[in-house]
């Protein structure tokens, strides 16, 4: 039996619906990739080559 790989995703609130919602690291690895689960207006967090410790962020 094959196990499933763990994708990995980062925590965010979004500030439009008040929800929170993960979102995942998109193929190239290049950026996290999302959407509002209510109204859904899409979110894109872009990995920095200095990089963050946070996992969990707001949008504005």
């Amino acid at each position: 039996m094959k196990t499933k790989e763990k994708k990995e995703f980062i925590g965010v609130i979004f500030k439009c619906c008040k929800k929170y919602s993960r979102i995942y690291l998109d193929d190239e690895k290049s950026s996290f990739l999302g959407w509002c689960p209510k109204c859904g207006a899409k979110m894109e967090i872009r990995i920095s080559p200095n990089g963050s410790n946070s996992k969990f962020f707001q949008t504005d």
